[in-house]
């Protein structure tokens, strides 16, 4: 995955499509973070859940034309945030377009509701390729927390390869009973809405979320982003706890910009992975600080967005990677929502109001996930 090739295709996004706490679609998604508003609200559909936070960014009551049972959500918005991306995309053909599905629990219905979902992410990578009606097999991934960072990379692979012209990357990850308790059985949950790097932090703040990008081979069909390098890392350290070194997050960000043939000093923003528990900001930070140690006093300008969405778990990358590309079209990086006061490596460059960009050219986006797997992707303009 990380070593260059000269014989590799470019790969461009198409189109996008997103359904996150703050309503329907990709603008509504960008203007929400990059002006400093939050979809962490106090729980409703999941409140009568006795779990130890207040605040979850959950999709809006009433924005669908019906009610639909949190067990459908995962396959509802999946097949809402595509539409958005194959209209951006000029509703490409399907005969040959395949389907990655990156999620970390898929349809969980059948293990803590009344559904008779067990969380399969390849039934409900089928059941959407057939939705769809999309010609080539479905994929499926579930790498925590840093799946959507991973599918990205993997359908953007078998383009690059050959293999295939066009590409969906579909993530989706939807908040029920066993995700609130797991969290909070870990003690991860921030009792209120998360501060990810801020001395006051406490954990986590967990989202409802689905996204789709069309990668495509065909520059004519490009946004005028393209998917320049990507790269994975594993650091080996521990089921839920990150290195503390923050080693595997520093390795995955210089593999990707290595990938895509940039140097460090070429990356003009940076999207976090940013959780709010004091090991993730902690290690990621230090991580960050010593992979530009060698050629910068500070990293990049960075910001992370689950203090407004919530953490999405499997559809985190996908979402985030459309804010980085956001920040590229914007020529700015918006303010880290929740931090006072830094308590971190402060290499790690956090603005705490809008940053306005004198070049815009490559964004970083990094992703940690359980069992130590870290994923980047670097996009262009």
């Amino acid at each position: 995955m990380t070593r260059p090739s000269t014989a590799r295709r470019p790969v461009f996004v198409a189109g996008r499509g997103a359904v996150s706490g703050f309503g329907l679609g990709v603008k509504v998604l960008c203007d929400g973070v990059f002006t400093g508003q939050t979809a962490l609200q106090p729980r409703a559909r999941t409140g009568h859940h006795n779990v130890a936070t207040k605040f979850v960014g959950e999709f809006p009551a009433g924005m669908f034309s019906h009610s639909i049972a949190e067990h459908d959500l995962p396959r509802h918005t999946s097949l809402v945030a595509t539409e958005e991306a194959f209209a951006e995309a000029g509703n490409p053909g399907r005969q040959r377009m395949g389907l990655v599905l990156a999620t970390t629990k898929a349809n969980m219905s059948g293990i803590c509701g009344k559904g008779h979902g067990l969380g399969s992410p390849m039934f409900l990578a089928r059941q959407l390729s057939s939705d769809l009606k999309l010609g080539l097999p479905p994929s499926a991934l579930s790498a925590a927390c840093a799946s959507g960072v991973i599918g990205i990379a993997t359908a953007a692979r078998r383009i690059a390869t050959g293999e295939c012209d066009t590409m969906l990357v579909l993530a989706v990850d939807i908040i029920n009973e066993f995700i609130l308790k797991g969290f909070g059985g870990m003690g991860a949950l921030d009792p209120e809405r998360c501060r990810p790097f801020d001395h006051e932090r406490r954990g986590v703040s967990l989202g409802d979320g689905a996204a789709a990008i069309v990668l495509t081979a065909n520059e004519r069909d490009s946004i005028g982003i393209r998917v320049a390098g990507y790269a994975g890392a594993n650091d080996a350290c521990h089921v839920t706890g990150p290195d503390y070194d923050g080693l595997g997050i520093g390795l995955a960000t210089k593999r990707a910009i290595a990938h895509a043939g940039l140097h460090m000093t070429d990356i003009d923003l940076i999207h976090l992975h940013a959780t709010g528990t004091r090991s993730n900001d902690k290690s990621e930070a230090i991580g960050l600080g010593n992979a530009w140690a060698n050629v910068a006093d500070k990293t990049p300008p960075a910001f992370g967005s689950k203090s407004q969405t919530g953490h999405t778990l499997g559809a985190a990358g996908c979402i985030e990677s459309l804010l980085a590309i956001a920040g590229l079209e914007r020529s700015c990086v918006p303010k880290n929502v929740g931090l006072e006061t830094m308590n971190c490596d402060e290499r790690l460059n956090l603005p705490t109001t809008v940053r306005e960009l004198t070049r815009a050219n490559h964004a970083l986006k990094i992703a940690s996930g359980f069992g130590g797997v870290q994923g980047a992707v670097v996009f262009s303009a």
